[in-house]
C-alpha cells in the first residue's frame, strides 16, 4: 500500500549506518490539538474580559452560558452539558448564586434536585459576553466563505459524533481498533 509505504519511509531513521524506526508525530498537525488550540485561545480572550469584570471562572462561565440556554437543569445535566466535573459545577454554581447572576430552585419532588436558573442580572452579564464571544466567532469564521462555514458545522458535528463514539467505547476498543488497522496494513 502506497501510503503505509510512505509513511514507514518517513518513520526510518538512520544512525551510524543502521536504520532504525522513529515513531513521527506532530503535534502541530494532530486535529484535536489544533481544534484545542483555538477553542483555548477563545477561551483565554473571553476570560480576559469577564474574570476582571465581573469575577467568574471559566467553569462559571460555561455554567451561566448553559443555564442561560436552558434554564432549570440540574447541576448533573449541568456537568454532563459542559463536559465539567461535579466540583467544578458545584463551584460554579455556588460563584453565579453568590454574585447575583443565579438562583437554585428546589425540586418539588426531590429537595435533593436543584434547578438552576439566571436572574436577570444573569441574562445581562450573558448577553455582554455573548457578544464579545460571537465577535470573536466572526473574526475567526471571516477568512471562511459562507459555503466553507457551512461545511465546517457539517465537519464538525460528524467529528463530534465520532469522538462521542470512541469516548463511549474507551481507549482500550480505540486501541484495539489502531491495532486490527496496522496489522491489516501490514499483510
Amino acid at each position: 500500500m502506497q501510503i503505509k509505504d510512505d509513511l514507514s519511509d518517513a518513520m526510518v531513521e538512520e544512525r551510524e549506518g543502521e536504520q532504525t524506526e522513529k515513531p513521527v508525530f506532530r503535534l502541530d498537525r494532530w486535529i484535536p490539538y489544533r481544534m484545542f488550540l483555538v477553542a483555548s485561545g477563545t477561551a483565554e480572550l473571553l476570560a480576559s474580559y469577564y474574570g476582571p469584570r465581573y469575577g467568574l471562572s471559566q467553569a462559571s462561565w460555561r455554567i451561566l452560558a448553559i443555564a442561560g440556554g436552558r434554564p432549570g437543569l440540574s447541576s448533573k445535566e449541568i456537568c454532563h452539558a459542559g463536559a465539567l466535573d461535579q466540583f467544578a459545577v458545584s463551584r460554579g454554581i455556588a460563584q453565579l448564586v453568590s454574585l447575583g447572576f443565579a438562583r437554585r430552585n428546589a425540586g418539588a419532588g426531590d429537595r435533593r434536585f436543584s434547578a438552576v436558573e439566571l436572574t436577570p442580572e444573569g441574562y445581562k452579564v450573558l448577553e455582554e459576553i455573548v457578544a464579545i464571544g460571537q465577535a470573536m466567532e466572526a473574526r475567526i469564521l471571516e477568512s471562511l466563505s459562507e459555503g466553507e462555514r457551512e461545511s465546517l458545522h457539517s465537519m464538525l458535528d460528524r467529528i463530534e459524533d465520532a469522538c462521542a463514539g470512541a469516548v463511549a467505547r474507551g481507549w482500550h476498543a480505540v486501541a484495539s481498533d489502531a491495532r486490527t488497522a496496522a496489522s491489516g496494513d501490514d499483510q
